[in-house]
């Protein structure tokens, strides 16, 4: 019986061409909607049917990505120019197709005939419903980044700044995802038309967020009210520099409670604590008290208050150890706004 198979594989494989004729149902498979590789053979080697069957479907999948770096290598470079009009990437090396990148639009069929031991295998890709695949990938994509910008809208209209903006640079990480997808529609025949028409949209996406990001980077408005004295007498100077660590973050100022984020009131003052000599050498010793509230205007919350005291000291007299004292209270109301705000 072998040595009747044997000499009957022979005979079909010499044959030629009228030997590889597939199932007609194949047929629809071979036209221009697809991309295709089919391949037959004669078992001699007396391979189990799946191991057979297996043995040809992984020829026609390799087959099948040549045929898809071919069209990769011979497809129109795709252009992507950014918001600016200066710059531009070039999609001419995307040459890495393999069975695995792109194995869920690879549909496989096999037959096998056991009497005569011949079968046959087809790996296809219909380019329909690739170009629906990645289409839909898109609109995924584009709808996330509209959800975000309207989350970070809402964000901003709630007083979650920092929110908003976190929001908005992950949906411009999700805009970077588009390129693959633009690539792989070209390749399957999408109308230059309808890329461009996506990358339209895509760009004008990119465009409103960097700016609401532009926007939201000065965007956090406080309201500051400091009162510090130094026995008596007004010191300026805690309110300028407490300013100027703020702004150094992004933070803009305004006099009105009811148009800011955030109204803030410090009140400070000095008191004498001690004086040490020793020798000719005498030192002074201040306390300057704090008294700080923080309130979120949109809310009407009340985030932190608390009283802090911090002892400066000089060799000059009581009122430059006050004033050493504010510079160390300067920095620790800066470090307890920046925890209880949100910038």
């Amino acid at each position: 019986m072998k040595q009747v198979l044997f000499a009957f594989c022979l005979l079909w494989m010499s044959l030629g061409v009228n030997a590889q004729q597939y199932p007609s149902e194949w047929v629809k498979y071979t036209h221009d909607g697809y991309m295709y590789d089919i391949q037959s053979d004669c078992n001699n080697k007396n391979l189990t049917e799946t191991d057979f069957k297996n043995y040809l479907l992984n020829i026609a999948r390799t087959n099948l990505a040549k045929q898809i770096q071919v069209r990769v290598q011979d497809v129109a470079t795709l252009k992507k120019t950014s918001v600016d009009g200066r710059t531009s990437i070039t999609y001419s090396s995307m040459t890495n197709f393999s069975t695995d990148v792109n194995l869920k639009l690879v549909e496989v069929k096999t037959t096998y005939n056991s009497t005569t031991q011949t079968g046959y295998a087809i790996a296809y890709i219909d380019r329909n419903a690739a170009r629906n695949y990645y289409t839909n990938e898109l609109s995924i994509i584009y709808n996330k980044v509209n959800n975000s910008i309207t989350l970070a809208d809402n964000f901003v209209a709630s007083g979650f700044k920092s929110k908003a903006q976190t929001e908005l640079e992950s949906s411009l990480k999700q805009i970077t995802l588009i390129d693959e997808f633009l690539f792989w529609l070209n390749v399957f025949g999408v109308p230059q038309s309808e890329l461009t028409e996506w990358q339209e949209r895509f760009s004008a996406a990119e465009q409103k967020i960097k700016q609401m990001l532009a926007d939201l980077k000065h965007a956090t408005v406080i309201y500051l009210s400091c009162t510090a004295d130094i026995f008596g007498k007004s010191y300026p100077t805690l309110q300028n520099e407490l300013k100027g660590i703020l702004a150094a973050d992004g933070c803009s100022f305004t006099n009105n409670p009811a148009n800011a984020d955030w109204a803030i009131v410090i009140t400070c003052s000095a008191r004498e604590y001690s004086n040490l000599n020793i020798g000719k050498t005498s030192s002074y010793f201040s306390y300057v008290d704090a008294h700080i509230v923080i309130d979120k205007v949109v809310t009407s919350q009340r985030i932190y208050e608390d009283e802090v005291s911090v002892k400066g000291g000089h060799t000059f007299g009581y009122d430059e150890a006050a004033k050493a004292g504010y510079k160390e209270m300067k920095q620790q109301i800066g470090k307890i706004i920046k925890e209880n705000i949100e910038l």
